[in-house]
């Protein structure tokens, strides 16, 4: 569930490259991608895109491939990159989040505040905004407070476990990132969950990490090249939260799915969830 400049819009991807030959600030490489992104059709904020239909046997697909996998998997303790098939992930409990960092913005605070319950309606789970005791942290932070962020870690004895967020710490390819955690793994059931964002992003680019990475918190952690019309698909064509990717949380969070579930027990009960939360999609 990492935010990270598009890996399959070559020639956009390219141009931002060749332009930190002279040296820009990490804002203006963030600001240049996102211009370049959008004059090449990209970072779209529609979230009923006409181009874009879809019917349950495609949600059915995509479910499975962005609940059903993850884009990590953990070998001799460190993670390596490859889809790995993965039981069904989700909250049971409240959700309670807090923003810090000295990046945060007003604009930030009430962006979150309207995305969260957005998210409460479609999950059923409550979601509230905390000063203390967070099971959701989420962090803006600029260039040295990400510094002071890493080393309080590698103090602590934590950044081994937190590889992608040191990673995204110190390189400009990863805008924003995100980590769930569980208290056991085995019962898929998330307990925690970790949201890492630079301050330097703006406009589209930073309101397109505030959906991507805290719907991905939810258990919907995978991205796919065919899984369309989404924020759940490297190639950044979609910024915000679709109409489609909606139907996925509200499938995620359906009483017939339980945390822990395995791909053939979901692929049994899909098809009646589908037909009931959308009886106008079989075509």
């Amino acid at each position: 569930m990492i935010g990270v400049f598009l890996k399959n819009a070559g020639a956009a991807l390219c141009v931002a490259l060749l332009l930190s030959a002279c040296a820009p600030t990490t804002a203006e490489r963030y600001r240049n991608h996102a211009r370049i992104m959008q004059s090449d059709g990209y970072f779209r904020t529609e979230t009923t895109p006409a181009d874009a239909p879809f019917t349950n046997a495609d949600l059915a697909r995509n479910f499975e491939k962005v609940a059903l996998n993850r884009e990590y998997r953990r070998e001799n303790g460190a993670l390596v990159e490859a889809e790995t098939p993965t039981p069904i992930s989700r909250w049971t409990k409240p959700l309670r989040y807090r923003l810090a960092g000295e990046g945060v913005t007003p604009v930030d605070i009430l962006e979150y505040r309207a995305f969260t319950q957005r998210l409460q309606g479609l999950t059923g789970l409550p979601v509230n905004e905390v000063k203390e005791e967070p099971n959701i942290s989420i962090l803006i932070l600029g260039p040295e407070e990400r510094e002071e962020f890493i080393a309080s870690l590698e103090e602590d004895g934590l950044a081994d476990r937190l590889p992608l967020v040191v990673e995204w710490a110190r390189e400009v390819r990863y805008p924003c990132i995100g980590q769930v955690g569980y208290q056991d793994a085995d019962s898929g059931e998330i307990s925690g969950a970790m949201i890492v964002i630079k301050a330097e992003l703006q406009g589209v680019f930073r309101t397109s990490c505030i959906h991507e990475e805290l719907t991905q918190a939810l258990g919907l952690m995978n991205d796919d090249d065919e899984v369309r019309p989404s924020i759940f698909n490297d190639d950044q064509e979609f910024a915000f939260l679709t109409e489609h990717d909606e139907y996925l949380i509200r499938i995620l969070y359906d009483g017939r799915l339980r945390p822990g579930m395995a791909a053939e027990e979901v692929r049994a009960v899909l098809p009646e969830i589908l037909a009931e939360m959308r009886p106008e999609g079989e075509g």
